[in-house]
C-alpha cells in the first residue's frame, strides 16, 4: 500500500543520491537519467493515487521508472516505485479493470522483472511485485476461451430435421385472452399502490417518533444546529418525512390507474362469455358463447 510518507521516503533517496560528499562518485546518477523529471512524474503519480485514479497514477509511475536506467544507484528507487505501480494495477483488478488493462499491467511488471533478473542474476524480486503479477496473470489466463470439447459419439442416429415447405409455416400459437394482460397488470399497479401506502403511513410514524424524541425534555436538544443523537433524531425526521410524502403522493395515483385497469379487464372478461339466442326454421333456444 502507498502511505503518506512514501513522498518524503523518495526525496531523501534523491537527495542522497546527489548529495555532494565523500561518497558522491558512488552514488551519482549514470549519465541520461532525469532524476528532476522522475521526482516530478513521483509526485504527479502519488496525487492521482490519492485521488483514487489508480490506472493513471500506475502509467505516471512507469514513465517516471522509465527515467532511470536499471543500474545499482537507481536500483533502490526504481523497485520501490515498481511496488507502488504493481499496488495500483492491483487496485484496477479488484475494481473490475478490463482484460486489456490487466494484461497491459501484467507486461509492465513481466518486462521490469526481467530486466531485474538480467542487471541483479539471482537477486529476488520484491514481495509485492511477485504477488500481484500472480494474480493479474490468473485474471489474463481465467478469461482466455478454453478449447472446445470434441462432441460426444452418438449412441444411435440422428433422426432427420423435418423439412417445412416454403407455402407452409408452423402454426400460430393462440392469443391471450384480451382481459387476462389488463386484469394482471392493473393486480400489480394495484399493489403498487397498496405498497406506497404502506410507505406513507410508516413514514409518518417514524417522523413522529423521531419528532418525540427530539422535543423530549430529557433529551435537551436546542431549536437548531442540533448535533450528537439530536443530529441523529433530526436526520431521522427529515428522511422519514420524505419517504412519507412521496408515498402520499404515489398511492392514490397507482391505487387510481390500477383499480380502472382491473376493472377494465374484469369487464372484458365477462364480456368473453354470454348466452346467445338462435333461431331457426326449426329450431328456437339460446347457446352459450365463450370468446377468446
Amino acid at each position: 500500500m502507498v502511505n503518506r510518507w512514501v513522498r518524503g521516503s523518495l526525496a531523501v533517496l534523491l537527495v542522497l543520491s546527489t548529495a555532494v560528499g565523500p561518497h558522491a562518485t558512488a552514488q551519482a546518477a549514470p549519465a541520461g537519467d532525469d532524476l528532476v523529471g522522475f521526482d516530478r512524474k513521483f509526485r504527479e503519480g502519488q496525487e492521482q493515487y490519492n485521488r483514487g485514479r489508480y490506472l493513471d497514477a500506475a502509467r505516471t509511475w512507469t514513465a517516471a521508472a522509465d527515467l532511470l536506467s536499471e543500474t545499482a544507484a537507481n536500483r533502490d528507487n526504481r523497485q520501490a516505485v515498481f511496488d507502488y505501480i504493481a499496488e495500483s494495477y492491483r487496485h484496477t483488478l479488484v475494481n473490475g479493470a478490463g482484460q486489456s488493462v490487466l494484461r497491459e499491467g501484467l507486461a509492465v511488471l513481466d518486462a521490469y522483472a526481467a530486466g531485474y533478473a538480467a542487471a541483479y542474476p539471482g537477486e529476488a524480486l520484491g514481495a509485492q511485485i511477485d504477488d500481484v503479477r500472480k494474480q493479474l496473470r490468473a485474471a489474463v489466463e481465467a478469461a482466455e476461451p478454453r478449447p472446445a470439447d470434441p462432441p460426444p459419439e452418438p449412441d444411435k442416429p440422428a433422426e432427420p430435421t423435418p423439412v417445412v415447405s416454403a407455402g407452409t409455416r408452423p402454426p400460430d400459437a393462440p392469443p391471450a385472452p384480451a382481459w387476462k394482460g389488463l386484469a394482471i397488470g392493473g393486480g400489480v399497479v394495484l399493489a403498487g399502490g397498496v405498497a406506497s401506502l404502506g410507505l406513507f403511513i410508516g413514514g409518518l410514524v417514524r417522523a413522529r417518533e423521531a419528532e418525540r424524541n427530539y422535543e423530549d425534555p430529557a433529551n435537551m436538544c436546542p431549536p437548531s444546529d442540533p448535533t450528537g443523537a439530536c443530529a441523529g433524531f433530526d436526520r431521522t425526521g427529515r428522511s422519514m418525512n420524505t419517504l412519507a410524502t412521496v408515498g402520499l403522493v404515489a398511492a392514490p395515483v397507482l391505487l387510481g390507474a390500477g383499480a380502472a385497469m382491473l376493472a377494465i379487464g374484469l369487464k372484458r372478461r365477462a364480456k368473453a362469455h354470454a348466452m346467445v339466442p338462435v333461431v331457426g326454421p326449426r329450431m328456437v333456444g339460446l347457446v352459450w358463447e365463450q370468446r377468446f
